[in-house]
């Protein structure tokens, strides 16, 4: 028997067994070697996310070695490291045939709509597979995919030659700060009221700071709550842009005057596509992400991961070892 970890119900964690997963026509099996536990995981954990229905088996930051291939594959591919782009989509919709299929119609997200990677053993498809480059460890795989996210985050807008500011110091913050940094941003400043979390980035060559009125060009919400995003507004020159990138788990209230009458241009960024994930691999060393990782349990104290990681002001980014 092969065991996966499943969130029942808000606040119910649990071990469930199942028979080892068999991988179909093009698919493969893998065991997993690091996975990273995200923000939406425990939105998901705490009833907040807005888009799953229980149980819920998470699991989508994730390298991996592939142990087995189903037929119709490749077989160079087995026992190669990987990471894993969880996005499932069906390639027919007017999003995906337009090469934006991470807003497919029927998108499926594994780890939260789909089969996750927090197991002993999942199963993925080989075209969702990418090649983790020789000399990069699994710890830092497990951080493309939140990487993926902030580079498709700043490629919503242009940076280059602006002043910016990332709100919130938490992976995805610090992260999205790298990517516009790395894109040529005159100035990129983090935003938050954790010191803990300024001292990150402080550590990482951001700037940081408290909310203190400053005004910017270009403004990252990577938070995912009314107070940021309606501080993401107030944070904006006239004719700025905010990027929305974090997760709200329910409806926001803003001040949409000031977005009309200052002629502010709100943007959403979802996720990430097989480019973005490329560019994050073609990044990785030039961002740095290593120093996000706070804590590492093995895959089998997957439910004290979870509880440490619900402690914001002591963990930023927590793994789960296979």
């Amino acid at each position: 028997m092969s065991r996966r970890l499943v969130v029942q119900a808000p606040h119910q964690l649990g071990w469930q067994e199942e028979s080892p997963p068999t991988p179909g026509p093009g698919e493969a099996l893998l065991k997993p070697l690091a996975v990273g536990l995200c923000g939406s995981d425990l939105h998901v954990y705490e009833g907040q996310h807005p888009f799953v229905r229980y149980p819920v088996y998470p699991g989508h930051e994730v390298a991996a070695q592939v142990l087995a291939l189903g037929p119709g594959t490749d077989p160079g591919w087995l026992g190669a490291r990987v990471v894993l782009e969880p996005s499932l989509t069906c390639g027919r919709c007017p999003s995906c045939r337009s090469g934006r299929y991470n807003i497919c119609h029927e998108l499926r997200v594994m780890g939260f709509q789909a089969p996750g990677a927090m197991a002993e053993h999942f199963v993925a498809p080989l075209e969702k597979l990418h090649r983790l480059p020789e000399g990069l460890s699994p710890e830092q795989g497990a951080l493309v995919e939140p990487l993926a996210v902030a580079v498709h985050a700043v490629a919503q807008t242009r940076v280059a030659g602006l002043e910016v500011a990332v709100l919130g110091a938490g992976p995805i913050g610090l992260l999205v700060a790298q990517v516009a940094r790395a894109y040529g941003a005159a100035s990129v400043r983090v935003v938050d009221p954790l010191e803990a979390r300024r001292r990150l980035a402080e550590e990482l060559g951001l700037p940081a700071q408290p909310p203190d009125g400053s005004r910017y060009e270009v403004v990252f919400e990577c938070v995912g709550s009314e107070k940021a995003l309606e501080g993401a507004i107030r944070a904006c020159h006239k004719g700025g842009e905010v990027v929305v990138v974090g997760v709200f788990g329910r409806p926001a209230c803003i001040s949409a005057g000031l977005v009309q009458d200052w002629e502010l241009t709100l943007r959403g960024s979802l996720m990430y596509t097989f480019r973005d994930y490329q560019e994050a691999l073609r990044l990785l060393g030039q961002v740095r992400v290593e120093p996000l990782i706070t804590h590492r349990f093995p895959l089998r104290e997957a439910p004290a991961a979870f509880a440490l990681a619900l402690q914001r002001e002591r963990a930023v980014k927590v793994l789960l070892l296979g």
